[in-house]
């Protein structure tokens, strides 16, 4: 992920140089084989020497603490962001702990695989993916707004959370399924010991439902670790939904286990719309905003919780004061109209038109 960072900041015209460092020599040796970087630092202290911007790309259980080590060589003005897949903990962590003159917002690429190493880094990994970014009340929204365009220029697709309401939903579309895959495969595991040919006559249905087995075990030790609250939560709520499914299949209900396939069937089906949405049109939506902590985060997060990403940002003050018109382009007509109304009920003066 870090390695496909660099390559796609190095690609970049809004960059002029990306520096970058792993704590093993070997992955130093290979980065600067592949040219990942313009320079690979042997120290975390020489690479972040200058920086207008800080990625830390380390496993999630590390990223506070890579944060702390390096935090006093940061120059005020450094923005700094991560990857981490939980946000609420090393959120809070890094926000209590911020130098003077240091910006934080937290970051979420949605994209990758189960493949791990700076070797398999990719230029384009990041085109056309969702990027979630989880503002806070503390988000300043000049660095929100350099993190969102830059994010932009890269390909992604930006949207906003709040830390915790990303951990929830990370625990119901990421981390519950990426275990409930590992039990798959372990219980299929066990199985193949008695019957030696399951493997082989293993259908693509179960060989996509397991992919993510393959990934990274401490990767995802760390993720489950540092958001095991809300996954606990889920795998409780899918317990229940377990019990209740084998209930039925004892029963021969046929009318309730049809029913909750056809469920099932239409919430995949609206879920294959939604991920093959194409490009439209561009509008602005345009609002007055007041000149204060937090407002960045409550819009942003009002917006993302529509599922609709802001495709670029800017904020002008027209006259001397504490108000800002803030313009946020957005893609669709319907999409924009919803945008507006969503805010115009959070109290904004919100309009929209064809940019």
């Amino acid at each position: 992920m870090g390695g496909s960072l660099s390559l796609a900041l190095k690609a970049s015209e809004r960059v002029e140089k990306v520096a970058g460092y792993d704590s093993s020599d070997a992955t130093r040796k290979k980065a600067r084989e592949l040219g990942i970087a313009d320079e690979i630092a042997d120290t975390p202290e020489v690479a972040v020497e200058g920086a207008d911007l800080l990625f830390l790309a380390t496993p999630t259980s590390s990223i506070v603490k890579a944060f702390a080590e390096i935090s006093g060589k940061l120059r005020p003005g450094t923005l700094v962001s991560d990857l981490g897949s939980a946000k609420l903990g090393i959120t809070t962590a890094i926000e209590a702990s911020l130098p003077s003159g240091i910006q934080y917002v937290g970051g979420h690429p949605m994209t990758g695989s189960e493949q791990s190493g700076v070797e398999y880094a990719r230029v384009d990994l990041y085109s056309g993916a969702y990027y979630i970014l989880t503002p806070t009340e503390h988000t300043e929204t000049e660095a929100f707004r350099r993190l969102h365009a830059l994010l932009t220029d890269l390909g992604s697709r930006v949207i906003s959370i709040d830390p915790e309401s990303h951990d929830q939903a990370m625990a119901t579309v990421s981390h519950v399924p990426h275990l409930l895959s590992l039990l798959l495969m372990e219980l299929a595991s066990r199985q193949q010991r008695q019957m030696k040919n399951l493997f082989t006559i293993a259908a693509g249905g179960f060989r996509d439902m397991t992919r993510v087995a393959a990934s990274s075990p401490e990767i995802w030790t760390d993720i489950c670790i540092e958001n095991r609250r809300f996954i606990v939560e889920r795998l409780r709520e899918y317990g229940k939904q377990m019990d209740e499914l084998v209930a039925l299949l004892e029963e021969g209900d046929r009318v309730k286990l049809q029913g909750l396939f056809e469920d099932a069937r239409r919430a995949r089906s609206e879920l294959s719309v939604k991920s093959g949405q194409e490009l439209k049109e561009l509008y602005d939506v345009s609002l007055p905003v007041p000149d204060e902590p937090g407002v960045i985060s409550k819009i942003s997060t009002a917006v993302g919780a529509l599922g609709v990403n802001i495709e670029d940002m800017t904020i002008v003050h027209p006259l001397e004061g504490e108000t800002g018109i803030m313009t946020l382009k957005i893609l669709g007509k319907k999409n924009a109209a919803e945008v507006s109304e969503r805010l115009s009920s959070l109290g904004y003066r919100s309009s929209f038109w064809r940019a």
